[in-house]
């Protein structure tokens, strides 16, 4: 059985200088998410995340318009989608809230205010009906 809890434990612990700088310039978003009631991590590939489990094993991804900027001024808005697994490539996404503008180069940064984007994490976990089983997890 997948233990939420313990796997986002075991991904924390392997941070390397990496993670852990990512980790200081997205406190405040991981100390949101666990405080949301999900197990928050970092994760490095492919670009940069702040991941969490959901208490059915699935996976809320915060990111920017791309991956997050290591430097929180190049953020230009939040993008969180919901997946069954950490995986490049799974096999269905929610969108959950996004911010980001159509042209970070030339359009305004969208609204960057993290209880917003975790109050719409909260509510579209608790409405969606996709899981990990749908994944065949």
């Amino acid at each position: 059985m997948f233990e939420p809890v313990a796997e986002a434990a075991v991904i924390r612990a392997s941070y390397g200088p990496d993670e852990l700088q990512a980790l200081e310039v997205y406190a405040d978003v991981t100390v949101a998410l666990g405080a949301a009631g999900l197990h928050p991590y970092i994760e490095t590939r492919g670009g940069l995340a702040v991941c969490a489990y959901a208490p059915d094993g699935t996976v809320v991804v915060v990111a920017g318009h791309d991956a997050l900027p290591l430097r929180r001024s190049g953020l230009s808005g939040w993008h969180i989608t919901h997946v069954p697994e950490d995986t490049n490539c799974p096999p269905w996404r929610c969108v959950v809230h996004d911010t980001t503008p159509d042209d970070p180069e030339r359009d305004r940064p969208g609204d960057m205010d993290l209880d917003v984007a975790v109050e719409a994490i909260t509510r579209h976990l608790s409405d969606c009906s996709r899981d990990a089983e749908e994944a065949g997890a």
